[in-house]
């Protein structure tokens, strides 16, 4: 089996400019066209952060013009596609996910399961730890304070993921907590995990980035210093999840 190119892209975003944030990362997307396998973007990527007070004006359908162009820009690329978004639903909001494939379709929806303070009043919970199968690998998606917590990796790992992907938005000056919790969740469901985290300021916020890319045994493999903009190009071995589950056998 051959490796997968992963790219885990840092960068600076700003809270409520959709359309600069979207004109960034269809160009990032269209930069790495043969480059990766698939690209990891932060938590609500597009839209930044809502409010209480602009989430209905900044979320948007899982068909509306922002996830449109993103696949879109997939398929010409050719490369898959992770990213955080904030998605409406008659009515509702969520800080949501997507795993769109090189083709273009949309092969994983996640709707983030823990809150965090600035979530409340803005999006509702998930309920599902939903998987797929993707270049023959199984994978899962959390969305930042998911990590922090022990179930919803694991709720992924019994279902035997060889990958999360973890869209984050980390801030200062609380970077030391995903740096170990990475590692550690990596090492308790024998996966990798691939964090891609904001950097610089934003609205509420400032970023730290230290997006990094963990394997099943609990080593970081790879990370970016500090909180500037920036790409981490990984390849993720396909028989490492099978050599570490021998290992911690029970």
């Amino acid at each position: 089996m051959t490796e997968h190119r992963i790219r885990i892209i840092q960068p600076r975003l700003r809270d409520g400019d959709i359309a600069g944030n979207l004109a960034m990362t269809l160009k990032t997307i269209r930069a790495s066209a043969g480059q990766a396998d698939l690209l990891v973007f932060p938590e609500t990527c597009i839209s930044g952060f809502p409010r209480p007070d602009n989430v209905a004006q900044l979320a948007e359908p899982l068909d509306g013009p922002s996830a449109t162009a993103l696949r879109e820009a997939a398929r010409q690329a050719g490369v898959a596609v992770a990213i955080g978004l904030a998605e409406a639903d008659r009515g509702r909001h969520f800080n949501a996910g997507l795993l769109i494939d090189a083709d273009g379709q949309v092969l994983l929806h996640y709707r983030k399961t823990m809150l965090y303070d600035s979530d409340h009043g803005v999006f509702e919970a998930g309920d599902r730890q939903p998987v797929c199968t993707w270049r023959g690998l199984r994978v899962g998606m959390l969305i930042c304070f998911d990590i922090e917590f022990p179930v919803p990796a694991r709720a992924l790992g019994v279902q035997g993921v060889d990958l999360i992907v973890l869209m984050d938005g980390m801030m200062h000056p609380y970077g030391h907590i995903h740096r170990h919790a990475v590692p550690v969740r990596a090492m308790d469901n024998q996966c990798y995990i691939a964090m891609a985290n904001r950097a610089g300021p934003g609205d509420s916020y400032a970023f730290c980035g230290e997006s990094q890319f963990a394997d099943p045994f609990g080593q970081t493999l790879a990370r970016i210093a500090g909180d500037a903009e920036g790409l981490l190009d990984v390849r993720l071995d396909p028989l490492a999840t099978g050599r570490a589950r021998a290992q911690y056998r029970g």
